[in-house]
């Protein structure tokens, strides 16, 4: 019979815990140890060498924190892993973030060695339980979810949520840990435990507090997360069904006949991970942490909408329009503040596979001139910012309505004079401008390649809204489900104004302004024909338009 293939990713929780396992039915792998998810997330450490240690083990374990080893280590075991047992206390005393944006686990043996002594001058220690510290942490944690998903698919991944013992078998209370008590470090480990679980998809082993005591004469000494061997015993029986196997109490097994996997061999990787061979001026947590998606525009094209159905599906959050327009701002995207402010509206998403922005204005391209205002480039700061793979959804509307309703959009806003024609509308509101969507579609097509951009035509909210939003889903790479279902609001129009309306009937746009408008777009909306391979005849046909855009 084949044994269980384990891939260990933790302290010696887990892997005390895997030296109870039947060493007929279960071998071990792999053992990544002393790297925080900080680390293992981050680029590898540049600016010095790990320090030189007497243990092998521990030599290979801090080697691997500088390296960021994890995600090699994934790829490398992706085909052999069938569990994954995780643990999270080698990330009580934080990180230290260095100069370049790398970053190192605050191991005993950093301490211990001395190291710690002489990391790069401006280097921050992030600790543990600071909101800081949970901000970066839970964001690395749903990357490094991702990429366990991502390698292992096929393995189940268990969480080893066992609380710091307060009390010692002999009765005794235990002693802290780096100043830290056990009843503390349970409190602050609990958001800790509750967003791993989420982001590995992991099930979780734990045990009421009560039936946690350490072990006064365990092999490594006493610690409240080192335990009595039947708080080890009990949790093999939680998480296989069978009993485990006593390793250092009364019917152990002779040292000779324990398993040959005590010691864990660590596979030669030749070669980085793509993640580690990334070199990016670009800091990782605006490219890991922010938006994975976009609703580039157009303006007036029904991208509220979109945005609102889409935040019905329990994969995807919507960031709020505090985040819309980053990208078309440098002052924004430079600034260390505002990124900051930018990321936090993602943080409120990091539970969930995908995160969008919407903002209507991105798809514009200006030509800085009389006719058409000068504006920052949002697809190269797209492009030079955010992840490579990240599509782009454009909802684009017949350009002649798509003007119209900008018109009356900006007219209720107090941005234009009701006496004024629509051709005299300052070119800075974009109404003329933002129809030329070949102009614009072939600028972000160049830019961030065309297999990302993406468009989809908003007569479909109209005829048919849940075929509209399944083509969103399909693009995201996620599946409707009949939950969604109940919960979108196809029906509903958003950012629709009853006052405009009014104003529309008594001052209409004419008939002239808009065959003016149909003459001047012909050419784009063949374009658009072209680009979504369909006959768009509601936006071709001037006698069509000119009844849609007149009031009734």
């Amino acid at each position: 019979m084949s044994k269980t293939r384990v891939f260990i990713y933790g302290s010696c929780v887990s892997r005390d815990t895997f030296e109870h396992f039947d060493p007929e039915q279960f071998e071990l792998v792999e053992y990544v140890a002393r790297q925080s998810v900080l680390s293992a997330y981050t680029k590898p450490v540049e600016l010095m060498a790990p320090p030189t240690l007497e243990s092998r083990f521990q030599q290979r374990m801090v080697t691997g924190d500088f390296s960021s080893s994890l995600r090699s280590l994934l790829s490398t075991h992706s085909s052999a892993t069938d569990l994954v047992l995780v643990d999270l206390t080698d990330e009580r005393l934080g990180a230290y973030l260095l100069p370049d944006g790398s970053m190192v686990t605050r191991s005993v043996e950093l301490i211990e060695s001395g190291a710690e002594q002489y990391l790069p001058q401006g280097s921050q220690h992030i600790a543990f339980g600071t909101q800081q510290h949970f901000e970066y942490w839970s964001t690395a944690m749903n990357y490094i979810g991702e990429r366990f998903q991502h390698y292992m698919p096929q393995a189940t991944v268990v969480l080893l949520d066992l609380a710091w013992a307060e009390w010692s078998e002999n009765g005794t209370q235990t002693p802290d840990s780096f100043g830290v008590k056990a009843a503390d470090a349970n409190s602050i480990f609990r958001p800790y435990v509750q967003v791993a679980a989420q982001a590995l998809g992991a099930h979780v082993v734990s045990m009421d507090p009560t039936e946690v005591m350490s072990g006064p004469h365990h092999p490594w000494g006493d610690a409240p997360f080192h335990y009595a061997e039947k708080v080890y015993l009990e949790t093999v029986r939680r998480l296989t069904g069978t009993e485990g196997r006593v390793v250092w109490g009364p019917g152990a097994l002779p040292s000779s006949q324990k398993s040959a996997t005590s010691t864990p061999t660590r596979a030669v990787v030749s070669e980085r991970s793509p993640e580690e061979r990334l070199t990016s001026s670009v800091p990782l947590d605006l490219r890991h942490s922010g938006p994975n998606f976009l609703i580039a525009g157009t303006h007036r094209g029904g991208t509220a909408w979109l945005g609102k159905q889409l935040s019905y599906h329990p994969e995807i959050f919507m960031a709020s329009s505090k985040a819309s327009g980053f990208f078309s701002s440098s002052k924004k995207y430079t600034s260390e503040d505002e990124t900051s402010k930018y990321l936090k509206e993602f943080q409120k998403g990091r539970n969930h596979r995908l995160r969008g922005e919407r903002s209507v204005l991105y798809f514009w391209q200006g030509l800085a001139n009389h006719y058409s205002p000068k504006r920052e480039d949002a697809a190269a700061a797209v492009r030079d910012h955010l992840d490579p793979q990240t599509p782009v959804i454009l909802s684009l509307r017949d350009p002649v309505s798509r003007a119209v309703s900008a018109y009356w959009h900006n007219m209720i806003s107090g941005n234009l004079d009701l006496r004024g024609s629509i051709f005299r509308a300052p070119a800075s509101t974009g109404i003329i401008d933002l129809g030329f969507y070949q102009r614009h579609y072939e600028h972000w097509a160049n830019t961030v390649g065309p297999e990302r951009v993406h468009v989809l035509i908003y007569d479909d909210i109209i005829d048919d809204p849940a075929g509209y939003v399944r083509q969103a889903l399909s693009i995201l790479g996620v599946a409707d489900t009949q939950e969604f279902w109940k919960k979108a609001t196809l029906n509903r129009r958003e950012n629709r104004s009853t006052a405009a309306d009014q104003l529309r009937k008594k001052n209409p746009v004419s008939a002239q302004e808009l065959s003016l408008l149909h003459e001047l777009y012909k050419s784009d909306i063949s374009f658009i024909e072209h680009i979504v391979g369909r006959r768009l005849d509601a936006w071709t046909d001037l006698k069509s338009v000119v009844s849609r855009n007149m009031p009734s």
